[in-house]
Parts: structure tokens; sequence; C-alpha cells
């Protein structure tokens, strides 16, 4: 993999300073439901990108989508902790890069920063998302995109078609996205982690000291399960981004 780069200085910086100076505290459920909400959000802003696009006649409906590793980045994160992308990877339409077929700069910056976006987290949510990326989930965000440029009837007018991205998401995205975690739960409960909690009649703990005798990797482990079920859980909303007012607003600032 080649280096990544950013986008643009000045959101880079920006997203340095919220991600890596701005103090939060956040529980790692609270995290992992947030990262998780953002990657929906972001998918559907994709598929609304790609809507505008075959609404203005940039891209034509038989574009071969592939999906590689991602090729931009806002920052990378101190050690022990890790950038994590919001998007499973780098969509590309007949082998380039989908914000190079915009003329308009804004438009253009705005779309190529989506796949830039990354956000400071733990170690163990990086290797989350890379098990359900090999397991599906990067695959699952190429099959998406292709379905949007399949579209034979695009809205013309700069018009993103809506139902038609909120059918895909919820059908296919939801689906394949599932199938994909439920895959990497399998492989990472493979592997050694924590052994259930027990609990005698009276609800006494029975094996506490076995457990604190764990391994940091089944610590790890089970960390990453537990991040990977938070995950699953957030299929079950439906993001903001695929509300009328916020595709109103991707409508009235896109410009081809």
């Amino acid at each position: 993999m080649g280096a990544r780069t950013t986008p643009d200085p000045q959101r880079a910086a920006d997203a340095r300073f919220n991600q890596l100076q701005v103090e939060r505290f956040r529980s790692d459920s609270a995290l992992a439901v947030g990262h998780s909400n953002s990657r929906n959000a972001r998918v559907v802003e994709v598929l609304c990108h790609l809507s505008l696009l075959r609404s203005v006649g940039a891209v034509r409906a038989d574009a071969t989508v592939t999906c590689v590793a991602a090729e931009r980045q806002h920052f990378s994160s101190p050690e022990g902790y890790q950038a994590a992308h919001y998007l499973p990877g780098q969509i590309q339409l007949n082998g380039r890069l989908p914000w190079a077929f915009l003329h308009n700069a804004s438009s253009r910056l705005d779309f190529e920063c989506l796949f830039a976006d990354v956000e400071h987290l733990p170690a163990n949510f990086n290797k989350a998302d890379s098990a359900a990326e090999a397991h599906g989930l990067k695959d699952a965000f190429g099959v998406v995109c292709q379905a949007i440029l399949r579209d034979p009837k695009p809205k013309p007018g700069h018009k993103i078609d809506r139902d038609l991205v909120r059918r895909i998401y919820r059908q296919t995205w939801c689906k394949l996205a599932a199938a994909a975690f439920r895959s990497a739960l399998g492989q990472k409960d493979a592997r050694p982690h924590l052994v259930p909690l027990q609990r005698d009649a009276e609800g006494n703990l029975l094996n506490l000291a076995q457990r604190e005798g764990a391994s940091h990797a089944q610590w790890n482990i089970e960390e990453q399960l537990n991040i990977l079920r938070h995950y699953l859980g957030t299929l079950e909303t439906w993001p903001v981004t695929l509300q009328d007012y916020r595709m109103n607003e991707l409508e009235q600032g896109f410009r081809p």
C-alpha cells in the first residue's frame, strides 16, 4: 500500500484538532456506536454523491465500481491509537477516483474528504474494522455503490434518487454489512478470549480470578468482539443522512 495523502491541509488540521486535542470522555461502547453510526451516515453520503453524478450525466450506468484500500487520510494517530477510517474502503469508477468526475473544486473536495475522514480510536477499533472489511464489509460497500450507478432512470436536474438510495441502504447495505459483522464475530470468537462470567444461584461470581488471569491478547479479542456487536446493533437505526433535509443540503451544495 502506498503512502496515504490528505486532500486539504486545512481540513486535515481541523480534523487533527477535533480528534487529537479536544478531550472527550466516552465509554468504549459509546465510541463503537458512534464510529459505526458515522460510517453508516457516510455510506449514505457516498451513495447520494454517486446518484448526483448519474443525475448530471458525469458517470454512465455501465461504469464499473471497484473497492480498494484507503488512499486518503486526514491524519495519523500517535502510538497506542489508530486513525480508523469511517468508510470501509476507497471506491474507484472505471479505475478512476470518483471525485475526478467532478469539475467544481468545492464539490470535488467535499466528496474526496469523505474518504479521508478518520477517527482517533484505540487500536482494537481498527482491528475490528479490518476484520469486518476482510469478511465482506469492503465488498458490501462496492456492491451498494455499483447498485446506485446501475439506476436506469436517474433523477434529472442535480437531484438525488432518494427512494433508490434509501432502498439500497436498507435492503442491501444493512443485509451485507450485518453478514460481514457476524462473519468477523465468528472468526474472533474462534480465537482464545475471556471465558463467560459464571454465577452461582445467589448471583455471586465464580470465575472472576480466571478472567483476571487472562492474557492481554485475550482481553483484546474480547474488546474487539464487543465492538463488532455494537457495530451490528447500529444497523437497526437509520442514519440522519437518509432524511430529506440532509439530502436537500447535498443537492443545494453540489456543483458538477
